[in-house]
This record gives structure tokens, C-alpha cells and sequence, in this order.
């Protein structure tokens, strides 16, 4: 039986034809009427299905719960609850929480698909094709973006900040310039990426959003915990804080 990373990576490329195929071909109005999480989470369930019996030892769960009472499902076994923790294997589903951008043709989307081993995340997938994105993160191995493997190293003198909308800037990084993209995902990708140098996410966003982190951790990212909001940033910058 192949690994189930593997099946993840090839549950990636099943989403890359129909995203594109999505948001390319339709327009705005009719994307906002078309299913579209609802229609890719049913064909990433029955792909790991194929491979991985869900309601055995495998079994899905969502990061947002309005996903999980979207899903058209037979059998609610195959979704996670606590009681299978022992042993069991979890398909974390995080498609478009951008929907918003994805409706009005703005790139910066992601679809998310990670594993988790007894509650804990040890490996992330998430692409986007129209922005050339396809990440791939395992715990202790590094994360890697179309073959390439991904470093925090800065790029640009300007430094750059970004944060969840849910939490305000620490007056020590006010005085720079703020990136908005109404992307948590993206922003982190930018972050891993070197694009982004500060990144400061609230305490339910950075749990919420277990599988960027993995990628921002693999990819050479420190975390800095503070009252009710944490701050992301390679080596170089979390010294200069």
C-alpha cells in the first residue's frame, strides 16, 4: 500500500485540474453559485477512500466546521471524533477558507490537504496553481515547493509585516510596511518563502492553522509566543525584535 503522503500528493493533482478548470473558465457570478468546496472535498474523500478504508483506522475532519456540515456523506463514521485518536490517521481538509477571493478572481487562494498521526501534524500538502504554489511539508524533513526546497531568507531591504485580522500590531513592528492579501494561508507561504518577514498570528488563527505553520516551521520559521498572539519570523529577524 503506497504511503499516504503519497496519496495526499496525488489527491494534490486531482485538485489542480478541477481548481484551475474552475477558475479559469467561469466568471465571477457563476463561481459564487457553484458548490465548489463541497465539490472538491467529494472527490479528495473518495480518492483516499480508493487507497485508505475511511472509518477504519483513517478518517477526515475539516479546520472549519461549517465544511464538515456541508459534506454530503453515507456512513459519518469516516468522520474524526477524539474516541479515535489511539493509533488512528486524520485527512485535515482546509479548501479555499479564501473564498472570497476565489469568487472575485483575486489569486490568492489555497487548498490544504495534511495528516495527522494521533492528533499531531506530521505532514502538509497545499497548492494553488494559478500562483505556481505546490507545497509539500513533512515534520523533520524539510518543506519543499515544486521540487525546490523552501527557505525563510529575506528578500527585499523594506521589512515587510502581515497578521491575522483578529489581532492588532505590536508597536514594535508598527512602523513597517503591512501586507494584507485576506489570505492566512498565503501570507504564512509568503512568510516560508521569504517574502514576507513578520507574520503575527493570533492564538486560535496559529491553532486553527496547524498545517502553515508545519510548512513556515520546515521551511526554517521561528515562533515567538506572546500574550494572545504569536510572531513568525526567521532566525535573523525574530534577533532583530
Amino acid at each position: 500500500m503506497q504511503p499516504r503522503q503519497n496519496i495526499a500528493k496525488s489527491a494534490c493533482e486531482i485538485l489542480t485540474e478541477e481548481i484551475r478548470r474552475l477558475f479559469i473558465n467561469k466568471s465571477t457570478d457563476a463561481l459564487k453559485k457553484i458548490p465548489a468546496k463541497e465539490l472538491l472535498t467529494s472527490k479528495v474523500v473518495e480518492h483516499i477512500n480508493t487507497y485508505y478504508k475511511l472509518g477504519d483506522n483513517d478518517f477526515i475532519d475539516f479546520v472549519y466546521e461549517e465544511d464538515k456540515n456541508n459534506l454530503r456523506i453515507n456512513n459519518p463514521d469516516i468522520i474524526y471524533d477524539r474516541i479515535n485518536d489511539k493509533d488512528s490517521y486524520t485527512w485535515v481538509i482546509n479548501f479555499l477558507a479564501d473564498y472570497d477571493n476565489f469568487c472575485r478572481k483575486l489569486p490568492f487562494w489555497s487548498l490544504s490537504l495534511s495528516i495527522n498521526k494521533n492528533d499531531e501534524k506530521f505532514f502538509a500538502a497545499i497548492i494553488n496553481p494559478i500562483l505556481d504554489i505546490w507545497i509539500f511539508s513533512e515534520k523533520g524533513s524539510g518543506t519543499v515547493n515544486n521540487q525546490r526546497r523552501v527557505r525563510s531568507i529575506s528578500h527585499f531591504e523594506e521589512v515587510i509585516v502581515s497578521h491575522t485580522k483578529d489581532i492588532t500590531i505590536p508597536k514594535t513592528l508598527s512602523g513597517h510596511r503591512l501586507l494584507s492579501l485576506n489570505s492566512i494561508s498565503i501570507e504564512i507561504i509568503y512568510l516560508s518563502c521569504g517574502l514576507i518577514d513578520y507574520y503575527v498570528i493570533s492564538d486560535h488563527e496559529y491553532k486553527r492553522y496547524q498545517d502553515c505553520i508545519l510548512v513556515a516551521k520546515e521551511a526554517g520559521i521561528l515562533v515567538q509566543k506572546h500574550n494572545n498572539y504569536f510572531i513568525l519570523a526567521n532566525d535573523k529577524n525574530v534577533s532583530k525584535l
